[in-house]
């Protein structure tokens, strides 16, 4: 059936239009899914924008520019879209009732945490300046321990690793000293 047939036979609720319309189906169902759509949104938005699109076919000033079911596609984007918008409003104001509570206990996380850290910061400076370099050649700049080995000048791999012990358990002593 051409587009024009099409159109012409959905303007009369033809059955048989309508089944070539759910044959856009799946496509659709399967981009829905992947931003998150449920099995159940799938179904409504479909149907929603197949009603949306008979009536906008109805109306005589209206010109179809693209194809049916590119049209038919585009209806059930904005329409999902549209869906996902009104339920993070509904979802931020059940949130915002029940998240002032959290909130406050969210603080104060955050703050013994940033103490935690600014007393682990103190306790890395206090190292010897050779293994504030070997940590952070470790931990940050993420070197193997062969190439610590070359880099510091140790004999092998194993000396550079037990160094890197020896560091850490200084690191943590000034952290138990500070805190």
């Amino acid at each position: 059936m051409k587009e024009t047939q099409l159109i012409e036979k959905l303007k009369e609720n033809n059955e048989q239009a309508f089944k070539i319309l759910y044959k856009y189906y799946p496509v659709i169902r399967s981009y829905l899914l992947k931003f998150g759509a449920t099995q159940q949104e799938v179904e409504d938005v479909y149907h929603e924008s197949l009603f949306i699109l008979i009536n906008k076919l109805k109306e005589p000033q209206f010109k179809l520019t693209a194809s049916v079911n590119t049209f038919l596609f585009g209806i059930c984007k904005n329409k999902y879209i549209s869906l996902n918008r009104e339920k993070k409003k509904t979802s931020e104001m059940v949130f915002n009732s029940a998240h002032d509570e959290t909130l406050e206990n969210s603080i104060q996380d955050a703050i013994q945490k940033d103490k935690k850290y600014e007393v682990a910061q103190k306790a890395f400076h206090q190292l010897e300046e050779s293994c504030k370099k070997l940590l952070k050649a470790f931990y940050v700049e993420g070197k193997r321990m062969k190439q610590i080995a070359i880099e510091f000048g140790f004999s092998s791999d194993k000396v550079a690793k037990t160094q890197k012990y020896r560091c850490l358990e200084a690191a943590k002593k000034n952290y138990q000293q500070k805190a």
